[in-house]
């Protein structure tokens, strides 16, 4: 199926593409492959709720979706997937709908941050808070908020810190900014930003010849809410030294949209996402695999 703004997340050797757009509307459709083999993809139990531009993360044995945009406006539901039992159960909601947010899974907690959010009173507001999620007790609460509001982001868990990367602002511009947590201090850091700036890139955790890396994929750029087109190029970001390096390695045409994975090879692979041909979007099913070399982080 041609996805858009769905959620991939990695389980155990298996790849499961959740939610987003496809041509035809906002869908819960849940889809899994095996990170080897022949990458064959299969529908697993569906998403309850249909959603798109959801945090979605994998803590302990379990894949999370929280808020996104349902078939009317932002959500504050919740709702865990289990593998093994091919079966998705609800829990506690956030404390507000809010979509376009990002999710990431770290030292056994669920963390949302960023979107667009629906307080008691007033307008949508875009907003810089993060929430966290324990499923030991089944609750949330708030930890520091981003320097920068914004939507459509990626939260990146690597080593021991969570990454803020890109995104789009209140005006509608996509965004360079990136940012780094640290839960033991509960404060945000500035880092270097991109190159480009991304909405909704796709973005993994890796390694290249063992140095750690985040690898930024595609994603487009808007002005004034308004898409200007996809991204065709690919950013990594050397943890170690906060340093990025960008290399042209994404097959044309770019794409927006998409989440990544790791094969079981090592390789990064682009899955789904959307571009543009003819002044028309195009909705993407094909998964575009890449094998980073350690020139990719010179």
């Amino acid at each position: 199926m041609a996805l858009d703004s769905t959620g991939v997340e990695q389980t155990d050797n298996e790849i499961l593409a959740i939610g987003g757009f496809d041509p035809r509307d906002i869908t819960g459709v849940t889809e899994a492959r095996q990170s080897d083999g022949s990458g064959k993809w299969h529908d697993v139990a569906k998403m309850p709720t249909a959603r798109t531009n959801f945090a979605s993360a994998v803590v302990g044995s379990f894949v999370y979706a929280a808020g996104g945009y349902d078939d009317v406006d932002e959500t504050n539901v919740v709702e865990r997937y289990d593998p093994k039992m091919n079966q998705w159960t609800t829990r506690r909601p956030l404390p507000q709908p809010r979509g376009g947010d990002a999710g990431a899974g770290l030292n056994g907690l669920f963390y949302v941050a960023g979107g667009y959010i629906t307080p008691s009173v007033g307008p949508d507001e875009l907003t810089a808070s993060v929430l966290v999620y324990d499923p030991k007790r089944n609750s949330w609460s708030n930890v520091a908020p981003m320097h920068t509001p914004r939507e459509r982001l990626r939260l990146m868990t690597a080593g021991r810190f969570l990454y803020a990367i890109g995104g789009v602002d209140a005006n509608g511009n996509s965004l360079t900014t990136v940012e780094r947590y640290n839960p033991p201090t509960n404060q945000w850091g500035t880092m270097a930003p991109l190159h480009a700036s991304r909405a909704f890139p796709g973005v993994v955790s890796t390694s290249i010849a063992g140095h750690p890396v985040i690898v930024v994929v595609g994603g487009a750029e808007l002005a004034s809410n308004n898409i200007v087109g996809p991204r065709r190029t690919t950013e990594v970001l050397n943890t170690a030294t906060g340093t990025w390096h960008t290399f042209n390695v994404l097959p044309d045409p770019g794409r927006g949209g998409s989440s990544c994975a790791i094969g079981a090879d090592g390789a990064l692979l682009a899955i789904g996402g959307a571009t543009i041909v003819n002044d028309k979007t195009l909705f993407l099913s094909d998964v575009a695999a890449l094998q980073l070399e350690p020139i990719d982080l010179s």
